[in-house]
């Protein structure tokens, strides 16, 4: 079995989710794999992406993906969206494979025969339709004022990791409003939003991006 290499702290919530939905995935399936967890900085990562510094910014990932490869994994993943806008700088440089939340959603979608979706999360990730790289749909898109309300409350969550200091209920109504508007799935394209919504329980058609890509990382550890 594969040992994983996780890097976390892009937020913090965020990372503790995938940590807390890996190991109880594991015990269900009888499974122990290891897992090493390399702490980002949130702050760093992000101000890179601001000012546009891809190169190094994969670079910096790198250096995760080098010590996590020296404590022994195999295999990676980096528990969230944003930074992976610098994919291109950084899967020719990678230490370790990365399993790729774009290639989960994307199954997903093509799994739910999806034509037309709107995305959640960051503005970089919002206003860039997940950087391009979803495959055969068409998009719904936010408002300005909708892409401020979620982004703004996605920072809150991303940066307290917490959902009580945030408006749930203003982002649950966008997404209803999205899903009225003809969306046949609302992208939880941000892992923060995985701690918000349950994608089982939504009275839209959300697709969290988090389960799909916690569900690949156990079968590549499995493989």
């Amino acid at each position: 079995m594969k040992r994983i290499g996780l890097i976390g702290g892009l937020g913090v919530g965020a990372g503790m989710f995938y940590y807390e939905k890996l190991a109880a995935t594991f015990v269900e399936r009888g499974a122990q794999p290891g897992l090493v967890l390399s702490h980002a900085d949130i702050g760093r990562a992000y101000t890179m992406v601001q000012q546009g510094e891809m190169q190094a910014l994969a670079e910096y990932l790198n250096e995760h993906l080098t010590t996590l490869k020296q404590a022994g994994c195999e295999v990676a993943a980096i528990a969230a969206v944003t930074p992976l806008i610098s994919w291109p700088q950084l899967e020719p440089i990678a230490a370790l494979p990365i399993v790729d939340v774009f290639d989960c959603v994307n199954a997903e979608l093509a799994r739910r025969n999806a034509k037309r979706v709107a995305t959640l999360g960051t503005q970089f990730v919002m206003q860039s339709d997940m950087f391009g790289r979803l495959k055969g749909v068409e998009i719904e898109r936010l408002t300005t004022d909708e892409l401020d309300l979620v982004q703004r409350n996605y920072l809150i969550i991303a940066r307290t990791g917490n959902v009580a200091y945030a408006d749930i209920e203003g982002i649950r109504i966008i997404c209803k409003r999205l899903a009225d508007a003809g969306a046949d799935a609302v992208i939880l394209a941000g892992t923060e939003l995985s701690l918000a919504f349950d994608e089982t329980t939504t009275d839209f058609p959300a697709l969290d991006s988090g389960r799909v890509h916690i569900k690949a990382i156990v079968e590549a550890a499995l493989a």
